[in-house]
């Protein structure tokens, strides 16, 4: 990292913090950060990579962190507290990590859930201090309130449970939640005002089946630009058949019913390299337009720019001694 950059960075985080109220806007800044978590369990792989910057020409070499989180899985960012949330599917533990004034990351907390069996991804929502993660395989969905004062063993606040199929990757824009379905009806499950959801099976506001779908993933959402952006990992043994699905005005394609649309365009071909693409995440800001990805089945994290469509070569790529299941990407 460049230490001076990130300095600068971090105390105009600190005093935004303090200064600001929570329902206002970040103030913008040149910060492009991925946070990239791993999952290897071998344990001389650290399960905590973070790019910084992430929107050059080309990807400089990853800080390394070891997050102690064998099988890492869902990875977000607060940027106003300056925190790192992680979860280890294998041993069922999230933690938390502060952000240093040399760049470094050191633990701040950890509670582990031994019910979660299965955490895939994780959303943060700020005002209410909750964070939602994702279980596959008992189609469920746990929130833990309160997340900033959970320590040693811990049961989830709500356990959401979905009938539809297999949650993956969620993500939460404002009180909307969104949900990628792996399984089962293989849709995209929109709830509106998702903190007031209450314990048990809950239901959709509205939905959308994507056309040709195989196994969905990873899931992203621009409020701003109206896009949303999902991975297919195909078939889990081939390195060559993953997609992108972009889909643009997406608000008003979500249906009670559920109708199934056809994306405004998807990413798929082997000039690709989507193979298995776990996760995705989005620079939204202007002149920018970069999609981020972790490629898991060819340990490679892949860029495009918003209008690719069909076989086209990736703008940017990096190879991994690691392999990727998750990202988030601060750009502000």
């Amino acid at each position: 990292m460049k230490q001076s950059a990130f300095l600068v960075l971090l105390f105009t985080v600190i005093l935004s913090a303090c200064t600001k109220d929570d329902n206002e806007p970040l103030p913008k800044s040149t910060v492009s950060r991925l946070y990239v978590s791993n999952a290897d369990t071998d344990t001389a792989v650290p399960n905590l990579f973070i790019f910084d910057p992430a929107d050059s020409t080309s990807f400089p070499k990853p800080y390394q962190f070891d997050s102690k989180l064998p099988d890492g899985n869902g990875i977000v960012f607060d940027p106003y507290s300056g925190i790192v949330y992680q979860v280890s599917r294998q041993e069922r533990n999230i933690r938390s990590f502060s952000v240093e004034t040399d760049g470094t990351l050191s633990e701040k907390g950890s509670f582990i859930d031994e019910r979660l069996p299965s955490a895939r991804e994780i959303a943060f929502d700020r005002n209410r201090k909750s964070l939602y993660v994702s279980s596959d395989s008992d189609s469920a969905i746990y929130v833990y309130g309160g997340i900033d004062t959970l320590r040693s063993t811990v049961r989830a606040t709500k356990k959401l449970k979905i009938n539809d199929g297999r949650p993956w990757g969620i993500h939460l824009e404002g009180e909307n939640l969104f949900v990628a379905l792996d399984q089962g009806k293989l849709e995209v499950l929109l709830f509106e005002n998702a903190s007031a959801l209450q314990v048990g099976l809950i239901s959709a506001n509205k939905r959308i089946a994507i056309a040709g779908a195989t196994r969905l993933h990873g899931i992203t959402y621009s409020s701003e630009s109206d896009v949303l952006m999902i991975t297919d990992i195909g078939d889990a043994s081939s390195k060559t058949d993953g997609a992108i699905y972009i889909i643009e005005e997406a608000a008003a394609k979500f249906t009670a019913q559920g109708s199934q649309i056809t994306p405004t365009r998807t990413i798929r071909g082997v000039s690709t390299g989507l193979g298995n693409p776990v996760d995705i995440a989005f620079d939204k800001r202007e002149g920018k337009g970069l999609i981020y990805v972790a490629e898991k089945a060819n340990n490679k994290i892949l860029v495009f720019k918003l209008a690719d469509n069909g076989n086209v070569d990736p703008f940017m790529t990096t190879t991994l001694s690691s392999s990727p299941e998750a990202i988030y990407l601060d750009a502000r």
